[in-house]
């Protein structure tokens, strides 16, 4: 069930990359499955994980995530 409060852009700061989910998984350090959980909004990320995949990306976390229809 993906979560319909908070949105994200890992997938097309991803691509911008050029790199794979299983690269961004190595570099982050989850598993691939987690990756692509994230990027279909089945999952959100833990702080730390959201950190380290905005390192990864170079982006910032409002830039990777937001609350969608600014529900809070």
């Amino acid at each position: 069930m993906a979560h319909t409060i908070v949105g994200n852009s890992v997938r097309e700061y991803r691509l911008r990359k050029g790199i794979t989910q299983a690269q961004l998984a190595e570099l982050v350090g989850i598993a691939r499955v987690s990756i692509l959980a994230i990027e279909k909004g089945r999952h959100i990320p833990t702080i730390e994980t959201a950190l380290r995949l905005q390192k990864a990306l170079e982006a910032s976390l409002e830039e990777l995530f937001w609350l969608k229809d600014d529900q809070l």
